[in-house]
C-alpha cells in the first residue's frame, strides 16, 4: 500500500497508538474505573503484524530499536523523543483531518523510519501485542491489545451486518392498514408501538454461524442476545446499564427473583467481553480469546487509556460501564420492515468515553 494512501480517522488512530506508546516506554493502566491516576507497567517491547510481516519495536535506553523479525533487519533506531513529535504531529493530522478519509503528510516519513508500510491491515482482534514487566509477579508479560479509538466517532464493539440481524415473530393478527402504518415509523417507535398494542415478538430466527459462536459463551446467549436487542428498542436509553433494567423488569428469561440483575449483569459482561477479545459473529469461534491483554483505547484528547483482561473484572466493568446499543442503517442491512407476521432487527455495540 501506498505510504500517502488517505485513511479514516480510526484507522489513523491505529498508527497514533503505536507511536504514543512507544513514545511512553509504558503501558497506563486503570485498575477500576474509579481511579483517576493509572498505574504503569514499563514497555518492553511492541509487535505489530500486517500482510503476513511481523515488526518488533523493542525500547532500550530511550530508544526504540525497530527489525523486521522475518529476516532479523534491523530497520532504524529512533529516539523516544523524537517519537513524541511524531506522536503530536500524527495527532494534530487527525484532529485536522477533513472528509471521511484524509492523508496524512508528515506520517510519510514516519512511518518509513518506523519501516511501516500500511496504516492498518490486521484482521484478528489484538491490533499491537505488547510485552511488558510487571512488578508484581516479577516477570515479563507478552499480550494482544484490540485498540479502540474516539478520535472520530464513537468506536464499534460489535460491527453491524447481515449476520447481526435477528428476525422476531410477532404476536397476534395486524391488519394490513396497520402493518402499512408501521413500516413508515422507523425501527425504535415501530417495535415501541407495538409492544404498546400487545403484540409480542418472539425469537425465530438468527444466523447460524452467529448463534453457534454464542453458544460457546453460554448454551442459552442466542436467546439472551435477542431480548436484549429488544430491550434496547424499548429502553429509554441505549446504554447497557439502562437496557439492563428493562431486562430486569421484564425477566424474559425467568430468572430466579433472588439473583435475576446478578445474573443478567454477569451474562451481559461474558457476552462483551467475548466480543471484544475474540468473537466474530460470522467467523467460526472455539472460544479462543486473542486480544489476551484487553483494550487499549484512544481518548477524544489523545490519551491513552488501557483496561487489562488479566487484572480481574476490570474490564468487564470497563466494557459493561461504557457501552450502548445503536440502531445501524434500515436500508444497508435490510431490517426494520414487518413482512407477514415477522420483523427483523439489526444492532451493532459501541463503546462510549
Amino acid at each position: 500500500m501506498a505510504l500517502s494512501e488517505k485513511k479514516n480517522r480510526g484507522e489513523w488512530s491505529e498508527l497514533y497508538a503505536l507511536v504514543k506508546i512507544l513514545a511512553l516506554g509504558s503501558l497506563p493502566h486503570y485498575v477500576d474505573l474509579e481511579s483517576n491516576q493509572p498505574s504503569h507497567f514499563p514497555i518492553i517491547s511492541v509487535s505489530r503484524c500486517i500482510g503476513g510481516g511481523e515488526l518488533r519495536f523493542t525500547i532500550k535506553d530511550r530508544f526504540i530499536e525497530c527489525v523486521d523479525v522475518a529476516n532479523d533487519h534491523l530497520i532504524s533506531n529512533i529516539s523516544q523523543d523524537d517519537l513524541v513529535i511524531y506522536a503530536q504531529q500524527l495527532l494534530d493530522g487527525i484532529l485536522s483531518g477533513n472528509g471521511r478519509t484524509f492523508a496524512i503528510p508528515s506520517a510519510v516519513p514516519m512511518m518509513a523510519t518506523l519501516g511501516i508500510s500500511s496504516v492498518t491491515g490486521v484482521t484478528s482482534k489484538d491490533d499491537l501485542r505488547i510485552t511488558v514487566y510487571d512488578s508484581h509477579i516479577k516477570q515479563e508479560i507478552s499480550s494482544g491489545f484490540s485498540i479502540k479509538s474516539f478520535l472520530g466517532s464513537k468506536p464499534s464493539l460489535l460491527n453491524a451486518s447481515g449476520v447481526t440481524n435477528i428476525t422476531y415473530k410477532i404476536g397476534g393478527h395486524l391488519e394490513a392498514s396497520e402493518v402499512k402504518t408501521l413500516n413508515n415509523l422507523g425501527p425504535i417507535p415501530l417495535v415501541r408501538a407495538l409492544a404498546d398494542t400487545n403484540h409480542k415478538l418472539t425469537l425465530s430466527h438468527m444466523d447460524q454461524r452467529f448463534v453457534e459462536n454464542l453458544k460457546m459463551i453460554d448454551s442459552e446467549m442466542h436467546l439472551l442476545l435477542a431480548e436484549f436487542v429488544l430491550a434496547s428498542f424499548r429502553s429509554t436509553g441505549r446504554t447497557t446499564g439502562e437496557v439492563l433494567k428493562v431486562l430486569v423488569i421484564e425477566n424474559p428469561l425467568n430468572y430466579s427473583e433472588t439473583n435475576c440483575e446478578d445474573r443478567y449483569k454477569h451474562k451481559i459482561k461474558d457476552l462483551l467481553e467475548a466480543i471484544a477479545l475474540g468473537m466474530r459473529p460470522a467467523e467460526p469461534w472455539l472460544g479462543k480469546t486473542e486480544a489476551t491483554g484487553g483494550n487499549l483505547v484512544v481518548a477524544a484528547d489523545g490519551k491513552l487509556l488501557c483496561h487489562y483482561a488479566l487484572d480481574g473484572d476490570s474490564l468487564r466493568d470497563y466494557l459493561f460501564s461504557h457501552t450502548f446499543v445503536d440502531t445501524p442503517s434500515r436500508k444497508r442491512h435490510n431490517f426494520g420492515t414487518i413482512f407477514g407476521d415477522q420483523l427483523t432487527l439489526n444492532f451493532q455495540i459501541r463503546l462510549k468515553s
